[in-house]
């Protein structure tokens, strides 16, 4: 089963008992050849022979060694700029004779010169390269510290050295280096003018007794010829000299997460939709076929059996494969291995995974259409998901989301900010209280008021009793009547005082059992604060407890309810009524007693003397309802001094802690800010290292701004918009809120207050009747100066494009650079035609080297019908999907590009309906 082009250790330049200067010639020297090969775990050899190719000796050395490729090659000399410049060609190892005998006839026999002398042979470079070409070669030279090569023969001297030297690197397919040092200079210095070319260290034995390996060389390609040419058209992606390939590592260390396989097969021999065992490569697959052919079949299986737990599946739907009644994914199975041996079994239905580990990240087609055109959710899920990744694990402080660690963050800010709310009402009610009281409304009344008052006290004056003339009467009544009067108004006075003391002490007694409620409910919230920390500690695993007990002192005020509530008491006791208290009180009898001496005597009196008591007592009432009066006119002369004089002070002062409040909200709210930023500066700094075009980088800010459409909603639903006023009207109220707010610098205080100010004044300016245009006003200026409607967010951008205005194919782009550049789980990711939506340039501009680079740390999988994916990413591996309709059976091929069959898929499937571009035309030719 053929896996594709995968890392191997390959021997580019190998010598044989059958080149002169051989060291080791005896009868064992082709065996002890293969056994040190082995010994190197070396998949492809070629047999670069000094001036000829000995096809019965590479014959039997593949009959020795069927399991290693071994190329058939030879290192010529030639004239280029130095007697000894050395050039090794290197060829299929078809055709093996045909080869050896042109080579002989054309090479040895026609073109070389000084045949007849090991030492000082050599050809035209020309020819050299004619040959090579002419027979499918391709040519290696020598450079670098490389002895006899272009660096180590001809100096840069002279600009006709030079030319030479260009002339040569031209037609050169391939740099044989010397040293890990040349390699690094070639990238360096060479290849900033010069095109890219493979570079290659090899052993150069010539005794296979001493097989020494310089580097490790390795190359991802079949172990064939043609596999060499492919990887050639890839120095960057398919060489590496050193000890491992770091993707060869990668895998190695995380063998948990790369797929090694996938089985699917019926349970029964009649289920014949699948019956297939597929081996996956670990760099990058490519899934191709016609429509309708299976290929986002295999996509969903494969990340269904990797427990995807998105299941938004085109092909194992409930409306394809696993229709109603017969759910034909019951009747087959899938088997998925991975790298480390752990093999998965389950049945292709149900399809459910979200209780199972998520081991793959699976993209289905219609998900990413979905999630491109949903941005509230959908979209910004998967991208909260990817930056929650980039936090280390001691910052995700145990929470599961992104959204849940924030809310945990700001979760104090949140409740300060509640706090402070709260007081804002409290202030806003005050304020309000004064602003009405202090209306020309309020004022009026009181001057109407007063006005009233000063007429009834001139009226008074006009109603002063008659006075009457004092008759003759015995002085010792006189004396007792005047007696028991004053006697009787003292207790009228008592009585009003004891009134008044009883009320007072009524509101002294609520107000203390208020407190003492209060209190009990602090430190109860106390507690069950401290209990739900303890809780918390313990659920995290810490053991010290948080010790906390409440002690509040409440002596003193419990010891002053007792004394209100005597002194109530003793007030009962002295001023209820029988008619309320079903007893009098002792000073309600002394005011009955009295009144009851007072009518007993003057029953007694004359008419004349009758008169003059009921003058008296008529005097005493005109006298106090004129105190009465002139008490009231005092009373309203002082509210409206306070009304002209204090509230105006008072308001000043709550208009300032109304702003004080409001700025404390606003700085709380803004320190969210700075949680924001922090918590995103991972996955920014990641996101500026990331080696592509600014136009072409995600962008996260963290954004703090005035939402307009939250604030029109909070503060238009108090407001009547059908009186006159800025709000009125529902478009015009729109509009004007918008030209009030839209000069605000979100980031000073300042500027936000005074353009919340302006919105006050505004509305208070262009209405006639001020109260009427709300609904609750209270409400309105909490909502207005709480600042519910500035928030933080972040803001993702595409350069310099936001993500509201770019188009879906843009989205898909941009979730695609995070998936395939940012994501940190690399696990295996399958995508099902991430090209949708993507005009070609896009496709070969953007999202090839996105996937190139994202190979280059996970396993890819992608579902495509473009030949920009399927060529220009140099996939690993091909699986061509085909469907015998008839049977509905569907059968899956797989190989790498280079493999003749497959480049014939390619032609036949991709390139009849997008033509591949220029630049990757040679992939496709034989």
């Amino acid at each position: 089963m053929s896996r594709g082009s995968e890392w191997r250790k390959w021997d580019l330049h190998v010598h044989t008992a059958s080149s002169y200067d051989y060291k080791y010639k005896t009868d064992d020297c082709d065996e002890l050849l293969v056994k040190s090969w082995r010994e190197k775990e070396l998949a492809v050899v070629a047999i670069t022979d000094h001036f000829l190719i000995d096809a019965e000796r590479i014959k039997k050395l593949q009959l020795l060694a069927p399991e290693i490729t071994i190329l058939p090659g030879v290192e010529l000399r030639c004239d280029k700029g130095t007697s000894n410049l050395h050039v090794i060609l290197i060829f299929s190892n078809q055709d093996l004779d045909k080869l050896s005998t042109r080579f002989s006839v054309i090479m040895k026999d026609d073109k070389a010169r000084n045949k007849d002398n090991h030492d000082s042979i050599y050809w035209d470079y020309k020819d050299i390269v004619e040959f090579a070409r002419t027979n499918n070669g391709i040519v290696s030279v020598h450079a670098g510290k490389k002895d006899k090569g272009i660096d180590d023969g001809i100096t840069n001297s002279l600009e006709v050295n030079m030319a030479i030297k260009a002339e040569i690197a031209e037609y050169a397919d391939v740099f044989e280096m010397g040293k890990i040092n040349d390699i690094d200079n070639y990238n360096k210095f060479v290849f900033k003018t010069v095109r890219r070319k493979p570079m290659i260290i090899c052993s150069d034995n010539h005794d296979p007794r001493n097989y020494q390996l310089k580097e490790n060389l390795w190359i991802k390609a079949d172990a064939s010829f043609e596999g060499l040419l492919q990887a050639i058209k890839e120095p960057e992606l398919r060489f590496f000299v050193g000890d491992i390939p770091p993707k060869k590592k990668i895998v190695n260390d995380n063998s948990h997460k790369f797929i090694d396989s996938i089985k699917i097969k019926g349970i029964t021999p009649s289920d014949k939709w699948f019956d297939d065992e597929i081996p996956l490569n670990y760099d990058l697959v490519t899934i191709i076929g016609n429509k309708g052919n299976g290929k986002s079949a295999l996509a969903d299986i494969i990340g269904h059996a990797g427990n995807t737990h998105n299941n938004k599946f085109s092909f194992l739907s409930t409306e394809k494969f696993n229709q109603k009644p017969d759910y034909l994914g019951k009747n087959y199975g899938v088997v998925l291995k991975w790298k480390n041996g752990i093999e998965e079994e389950k049945l292709l239905f149900p399809t459910d995974n979200t209780l199972l580990v998520e081991k793959v990240k699976y993209l289905p087609q219609q998900y990413i259409e979905y999630v491109c055109n949903d941005l509230k959710d959908g979209f910004n899920d998967e991208i909260e998901r990817l930056i929650f990744d980039y936090l280390p694990q001691e910052e995700k402080l145990g929470m599961d989301s992104l959204f849940h660690l924030m809310e945990y963050l700001t979760s104090n800010v949140v409740k300060d900010i509640d706090s402070k709310q709260v007081k804002l009402k409290e202030i806003n009610a005050q304020i309000i209280e004064k602003e009405n009281k202090s209306s020309l409304g309020e004022k009026r009344i009181l001057n109407e008021k007063l006005n009233d008052y000063q007429k009834q006290l001139e009226q008074e004056a006009n109603n002063k009793p008659i006075d009457v003339v004092k008759p003759n009467i015995d002085t010792q009544v006189e004396e007792t009547l005047n007696m028991l009067n004053v006697q009787m108004e003292d207790l009228k006075k008592q009585f009003e005082i004891k009134k008044q003391d009883l009320d007072n002490l009524s509101k002294k007694q609520h107000l203390i059992e208020s407190t003492l409620e209060q209190i009990e409910k602090a430190k109860n919230s106390v507690e069950e604060w401290f209990d739900k920390l303890n809780n918390n500690l313990l659920s995290n695993g810490v053991k010290e407890i948080v010790a906390c007990k409440v002690d509040v002192n409440c002596e003193d005020l419990l010891s002053l309810k007792k004394q209100v509530e005597s002194g109530i008491n003793s007030i009962k006791l002295e001023i209820s009524t029988i008619e309320n208290d079903k007893k009098d009180g002792t000073l309600v009898l002394k005011l009955k007693e009295t009144q009851q001496r007072i009518t007993q005597i003057t029953s007694k009196l004359s008419l004349a003397e009758v008169n003059y008591q009921n003058y008296l007592q008529d005097l005493i009432k005109w006298r106090e309802k004129v105190a009465k009066v002139s008490e009231n006119i005092t009373k309203i002369r002082e509210e409206l001094r306070v009304l002209e004089e204090d509230i105006p002070i008072k308001l000043n002062e709550l208009y300032e802690s109304r702003k004080l409040i409001c700025k404390e909200v606003y700085l709380l709210k803004k320190s969210i800010v700075e949680k924001y930023a922090q918590k995103y500066s991972y996955i920014n700094s990641a996101i500026s290292e990331l080696d592509i075009k600014e136009s072409e980088k995600p962008k996260i800010e963290i954004n703090f701004y005035l939402d307009s459409n939250n604030m029109e909603r909070k503060l238009f639903n108090h407001i009547n918009q059908n009186v006159k006023s800025i709000f009125r009207g529902k478009e015009q109220a729109k509009e004007n809120l918008s030209l009030l707010v839209e000069t605000i610098k979100i980031d000073e205080f300042d500027s936000v207050f005074d353009s919340l100010k302006k919105i006050e004044d505004e509305l208070k300016n262009s209405s006639s009747d001020y109260d009427k245009v709300f609904l609750d006003k209270a409400e309105f200026f909490n909502n207005l100066y709480g600042l519910d409607y500035i928030k933080t967010n972040y803001q993702l951008k595409l350069g310099d494009k936001l993500l509201s205005k770019l188009s879906p194919g843009e989205r898909g782009l941009l979730l695609l650079i995070f998936y395939l550049l940012l994501d940190k789980e690399n696990c295996p990711l399958i995508i099902d035609q991430p090209e949708d939506n993507l005009d070609n340039q896009s496709i070969f501009d953007r999202l090839v080297k996105y996937i190139i680079r994202a190979k280059a740390q996970r396993q890819i999988i992608i579902v495509t019908h473009n030949p920009n994916i399927a060529v220009a990413c140099d996939s690993e591996q091909i699986i061509y999907s085909s469907m015998n309709k008839e049977e509905l059976h569907l059968k899956y091929t797989y190989n790498s590009m280079e493999a003749s069959e497959m480049r014939k898929y390619i032609v036949d499937v991709l390139e009849g309906t997008m033509p591949a571009f220029e630049k990757r035309s040679k992939k496709y030719t034989e």
